[in-house]
């Protein structure tokens, strides 16, 4: 009984996650059917609800270009299909016939998957349903359908910016979390501490997956909706940090694996190593407002830089190899989060510490 009342809350949790998606889709349908069959007259207008439903569907961020190729897939089914159901007329092997030369055709457009779907699901409702001279009259619906789908998403209000900042400072906490743990796993020379935050690092990529999509999305926003586009500026410096947070979510794992290997092998390391991953930590817990401009970057700037400081010169007193690849990673990982908040790349690398041993940083 406590396992179904688990469950039962997590699907109305989803539910909940789902209420806008949801009015966004059943409003477009609607509205599709009446402008196809009320407003244009058309008797048979299905493939515009379908159409709007298929372009809100579809993964954000790719909503402008697979409603291009949905409605391409939807003409090339319909002008395939009317023609062979011309000559050859309906049936069993008339709509096998059908659905391989649509997608032969398809293909030779270069269209893909969706297309190419697209284009045999019209084939296949052409010859099912035939109508005489209703292929202009079904394309339309389509186009009709996959217009008012993107025009239902520009209007839908939503704080983009919000979830931006919500699905960063989700990503922030993880991180900081891990590098802490990692640190005073180095502090007690404890192998299965060190362990256990490379279990959660390489349990992270979801989170830079989510602030992937909620990136997708917010731009796409940006980009269809008027009345959003004037928070493009504020979505940009989200969009400049993410591939820079991810190398950040990379190297943490490297990071992680290098300690656990020099406890493994009972290779003590300094102090200050553990001082430069929580100092590292503190930093990564505040990326969130350094990116938005909303903390104080300078104050920001210089805890980041003094992980690297303190790591770095670590490395004079304890030369070793895996010493110096965990100090090369707390290294790496300060200059991505430079190059989260805006740094260039030789900037951010001019400003570290002169270290005990070269190496090369990513970002």
């Amino acid at each position: 009984m406590t396992n179904l009342r688990g469950v039962l809350r997590a699907r109305l949790w989803a539910l909940r996650q789902a209420l806008v998606p949801l009015i966004e889709i059943s409003v477009a349908a609607g509205l599709s059917w009446w402008v196809a069959h009320d407003v244009l007259g058309h008797t048979a207008s299905y493939f515009a609800p379908v159409a709007s439903t298929i372009v809100l569907r579809v993964v954000p961020g790719r909503r402008i270009h697979r409603a291009f190729e949905m409605v391409l897939g939807i003409a090339v089914g319909i002008a395939v299909g009317a023609a062979v159901i011309q000559e050859i007329g309906t049936g069993a092997i008339q709509i096998g016939l059908i659905v391989g030369a649509t997608v032969a055709v398809a293909t030779l457009l270069g269209g893909g998957p969706l297309i190419a779907s697209q284009a045999a699901g019209s084939a296949v409702l052409i010859a099912a349903l035939p109508s005489p001279n209703a292929a202009p009259t079904r394309f339309v619906d389509a186009l009709v359908g996959g217009l008012i789908g993107l025009a239902v998403l520009a209007v839908v209000p939503r704080n983009q910016v919000r979830s931006l900042r919500d699905a960063v400072a989700a990503l922030s906490v993880a991180l900081a979390e891990i590098l802490d743990d990692l640190a005073g796993a180095i502090e007690r020379g404890d192998v299965a501490g060190a362990s256990y935050a490379l279990h959660r690092a390489n349990a992270t990529p979801h989170l830079g997956d989510r602030f992937g999509r909620v990136l997708d999305e917010a731009e796409e926003a940006a980009a269809i909706s008027p009345v959003r586009r004037a928070s493009a500026s504020t979505v940009a410096p989200y969009a400049g940090a993410a591939p820079h947070v991810d190398y950040a979510l990379r190297n943490a794992r490297v990071l992680a694996r290098a300690a656990r290997a020099a406890l493994e092998r009972d290779e003590p390391l300094p102090a200050d190593v553990a001082t430069a991953v929580h100092d590292l930590a503190d930093a990564v817990a505040l990326l969130p407002g350094a990116i938005d401009g909303g903390a104080e970057q300078t104050g920001w700037v210089e805890l980041a830089m003094a992980a690297s400081a303190v790591a770095s010169a670590s490395l004079g007193r304890d030369p070793s190899l895996k010493h110096a690849v965990i100090v090369s990673q707390v290294r790496s990982i300060t200059v991505d989060l430079l190059r989260a908040i805006g740094v260039e790349r030789s900037e951010a690398n001019a400003r570290l510490p002169a270290p005990g041993l070269s190496g090369t940083i990513e970002g």
